[in-house]
């Protein structure tokens, strides 16, 4: 039999094998074989919040989940970072790092490692953190571990040691975070683009190491004495239990706990007090890249009302929240010029900041920030369309629904509410609002807060290897030094950090718009951004 009679049957078969397999890829199942089929959205459930005070005025807050045997408890103080001082910038970051470095428990002092394995013992670890009015002590453990980890966290909040030499220790170790971190384009971006727009009010501040050094232990005491009070503290709990367990767990622990007869401070109100010059543009010869950023004004927490800030949120997702996001599509996707970029939002008292930022070659640093204005220019130019804003809604509602989801997470978005003195109310109404907002909201928004003068670019990189950018218009040249109040910091790194290395930015409530996690504010600790409902 010749080569071409024995091609022949199997030509004959190949019909059928694609027959077969064609049956075969119409019987895949869905999540298995091929891509799940899209559902419809399910709903955002809340557990009620009930609460009531103690005495003393101690806000106690439940937010029952009782599916698992665990509790998330977390007293939250509301005082932060826009409380200290501008000559000792970072006091209150560095009070929170000392509250788990030692306390007083029935009459003895303990140090760090015992706090640490008095909580380990109880199946968890002891947390503690600083971020926009707020400071917080915080612990998640099985519900019969409940009373002796509350009274850990009472013991921490209330009678810390606040020892010399752990401060010597936390101030070390700070100064070493903050010397790295000034080498990094995206954490000198960020400093550089608060003190653009927010000037010297206590929200444009920056950590530096003079400030650092400034800071002793009468000033760590000073300010436990003033702020930690159970008149402006809540003690917020998430998961098994109730509302009449909660306060009888509260009265035990905090109920001696005794405001001072000086009324409650207020919170800090600032306003933003922007540069003349459009631009900054902070030289660090070596760096591998540049870090671009532009910021514009926000909402204010006390000024503008519910549905505003809702319409804001859903024009910042739309363009910096995400893969599918407006500025990671032009700047990466289309023009390959970074490995990301994304947008932010932070709402306080008095006003209120958008920011955009993403990391480049130094070569493209000006392009990058061109095609940022741009962006914004185009949003207000035009309306975006329908399909494309519920996309980008989707996104956000989904990062608020996901958060909801852990006893951890649920502590952390109604202390997110007590910390930006909002109603735990707007939490029900959270996924309705978003989705209720229109494309014409968003552009009037875009319209409304980030017209081309009203925006702020930064530029920190290699400034020579950048090129000519004359063209970006009047500019503000530093230099690190300058910038950090110092004249010793270490050279830029040539290693380019990720791109997607964000500059450091306090955390504000979780159904107020913005930066991610709880992180501490200071220069020295930054964090990775997120879009989370706020």
């Amino acid at each position: 039999m010749d080569s071409s009679s024995r091609t022949l049957p199997r030509l004959r078969l190949l019909p059928a094998a694609l027959l077969l397999v064609s049956a075969v890829a119409r019987a895949a199942t869905p999540g298995v074989d091929a891509p799940p089929e899209a559902q419809p959205p399910r709903p955002v459930v809340l557990p009620p919040m009930p609460e009531e005070r103690l005495p003393n005025g101690l806000r106690v807050i439940v937010a029952p989940r009782t599916d698992l045997p665990l509790v998330s408890a977390r007293l939250l103080v509301r005082a932060g970072p826009e409380t200290d001082p501008a000559e000792l910038a970072g006091l209150s970051s560095m009070a929170a790092t000392l509250l788990s470095k030692g306390a007083t428990r029935q009459g003895r002092a303990v140090d760090a490692t015992t706090l640490a394995q008095q909580a380990e013992a109880l199946g968890g670890s002891l947390d503690t953190g600083s971020g926009w009015r707020s400071t917080t002590v915080s612990m998640t453990v099985t519900t019969p571990k409940l009373d002796a980890a509350l009274a850990l966290i009472a013991d921490v909040a209330r009678r810390p040691t606040l020892a010399a030499d752990e401060l010597e220790r936390a101030r070390t170790q700070a100064l070493d975070s903050l010397r790295v971190a000034l080498s990094s384009p995206g954490t000198v971006a960020g400093i550089a683009a608060r003190q653009a727009y927010w000037g010297d009010s206590p929200y444009g501040v920056p950590v530096t190491p003079a400030s650092l050094q400034k800071i002793s232990t009468a000033d760590i005491r000073r300010f436990h004495a003033q702020q930690f009070r159970p008149d402006q503290a809540a003690l917020v709990l998430a998961g098994d239990i109730d509302l009449e367990t909660a306060m009888r767990l509260a009265r035990r622990h905090f109920g001696d706990w005794r405001a001072p007869r000086t009324p409650v401070p207020p919170l800090v109100s600032a306003q933003p007090r922007p540069q003349a010059e459009s631009n900054v543009l902070v030289d660090m010869p070596g760096a591998g890249q540049s870090s671009v950023m532009v910021v514009g004004p926000f909402v204010a927490l006390d000024r503008e009302d519910r549905q505003t800030r809702r319409i804001g949120q859903a024009a910042n997702v739309l363009l910096g929240g995400g893969y599918s996001a407006r500025l990671n599509q032009e700047v990466r996707i289309k023009r390959g010029l970074s490995y990301g970029a994304g947008s932010d939002a932070e709402a306080h008292p008095g006003g209120g900041m958008w920011s955009a930022s993403a990391q480049t070659q130094n070569s493209t640093a000006a392009q990058v920030l061109q095609v940022m204005r741009e962006e914004v220019e185009r949003l207000r130019r035009e309306a975006p369309g329908r399909e494309e804003l519920e996309a980008r809604k989707a996104t956000l509602i989904g990062s608020f629904s996901r958060r909801l989801e852990s006893v951890g997470g649920l502590a952390a978005t109604v202390s997110g509410q007590v910390a930006q003195d909002r109603p735990l109310a707007e939490l029900r109404g959270f996924v309705e609002e978003i989705s209720a907002v229109t494309p014409q909201q968003v552009q009037g928004f875009a319209q409304k807060y980030w017209a081309p003068q009203a925006l702020r670019g930064v530029i920190a990189g290699d400034l020579k290897a950048a090129g000519d950018l004359g063209a970006l218009g009047a500019a503000q040249r530093l230099t690190v030094s300058a910038l950090a109040g110092t004249p010793a910091v270490p050279a830029a790194s040539p290693i380019a950090a990720p791109a997607s290395a964000p500059a450091s930015s306090p955390v504000p409530s979780p159904t107020e718009p913005s930066p991610a996690k709880e992180p501490a504010p200071m220069a020295a600790e930054p964090t990775p951004a997120a879009t989370q409902p706020r």
